[in-house]
């Protein structure tokens, strides 16, 4: 099992470039815990600031959300594949249900 870090970068309200600099910078000081979610509309920009960071899908621990509208047993897991695609990665460290 994977230790969840004890400091993370949330992107709540971050849209565009905004969500990219603010990854790029907290990935620079040593941040390791990013927090996203469907609802928040950026899950590819934060796939896009850790593809160009350089750093090790398993040296951080990437969580996002699910939001309500995908809680249909029929929405659900495609939803979830949608993020992980935006993601550019395979698998989340966790999966919350908004």
């Amino acid at each position: 099992m994977r230790k969840i870090p004890a400091f993370g970068l949330g992107t709540f309200r971050l849209q565009g470039q905004a969500v990219i600099d603010s990854l790029r910078n907290g990935l620079e000081v040593g941040y390791r815990a990013i927090d996203t979610a469907q609802i928040y509309r950026n899950e590819a920009e934060v796939g896009e600031a850790i593809a160009a960071s350089g750093i090790a899908r398993d040296n951080l621990f990437l969580t996002t959300k699910i939001w309500v509208d995908n809680y249909a047993r029929e929405k659900l897991v495609p939803s979830l594949k949608e993020s992980l695609k935006k993601l550019r990665t395979d698998a989340v460290d966790l999966t919350l249900i908004y």
